[in-house]
């Protein structure tokens, strides 16, 4: 520039990790977790056994129904909407079993109602029909919540250290990337966690949600581990009914 022109200095670079460290709280809140609840009105903490059953019955309806449109219909439509409708069928379906599964989810945090014996009756059917061990996975879940971002004691999700990161993991940090790990973790992480524990809290030896003597699970649980695994083959069974209904669809499509 000329004289008497203006230049403006180039805006110093910022730091990103010191701007993320300043961003990081490292004192605790002005307030409790006990001063939140009070926060909530008490209305908020009562639980009603019909509420919580009319939505047991409102979301295994509208999956009888889908189940129901989609074995009737769906194998008269010619190729390739009978294909399409199918993929579109399986994700509303997932859909509105993930509410069936957060139901039971529920009952393991004994939110479905005042009695203990009922939200683990009714978890205990839901969630085995949806082939999850109940007692199994109602544990480990509570741990997780008391030990949320621990790297030490969190029983799933539980972070990384950057050193301990994978050597692809600079190449997935991207929006392709992120849709392939969603699509891995959506099919394969929830068997591969009950299974083999991946992405579970490291023990030193085999840990698994089905091993009433693994790791995760203390003396007082070992029985109700039993359970939850003794539950899957007489609650699960309908499942291979409905599958057959399923396949014999997606067959009479193809021919």
């Amino acid at each position: 520039m000329g004289a008497g022109g203006r230049m403006s200095a180039p805006p110093p670079k910022k730091s990103v990790e010191a701007d993320v460290h300043r961003r990081v709280p490292y004192t605790k809140p002005p307030f409790s977790v006990g001063d939140l609840k009070k926060a909530v009105p008490p209305h908020c903490f009562n639980r009603s056994v019909i509420r919580s059953f009319s939505y047991v019955f409102l979301d295994l309806t509208v999956a009888f129904l889908f189940y129901y449109i989609a074995t009737t219909c769906i194998p008269s439509l010619p190729l390739p909407l009978s294909l399409l409708s199918w993929l579109a069928y399986w994700v509303v379906q997932g859909c509105v079993l993930t509410g069936v599964w957060v139901i039971a989810h529920e009952c393991g945090h004994h939110a479905f109602s005042d009695y203990q014996w009922l939200d683990d009756t009714v978890g205990l059917i839901l969630h085995s029909a949806l082939l999850v061990p109940y007692f199994s996975w109602k544990y480990s879940h509570r741990r997780h919540h008391s030990n949320t971002g621990s790297l030490e004691r969190d029983e799933v999700f539980v972070p990384k250290p950057k050193s301990e990161l994978a050597w692809f993991s600079k190449y997935i940090n991207n929006p392709p990337g992120r849709v392939l790990t969603l699509a891995v973790t959506l099919v394969l992480g929830w068997p591969l966690y009950l299974a083999f524990n991946v992405s579970g809290r490291s023990y030193s030896r085999f840990a698994c949600h089905f091993d009433p003597y693994g790791p995760i699970y203390n003396d007082r649980e070992r029985t109700q581990i039993f359970i939850s695994d003794v539950a899957h083959p007489p609650i699960a069974a309908p499942l291979r009914l409905i599958g057959v209904g399923l396949v014999e669809g997606c067959s009479g499509d193809s021919r």
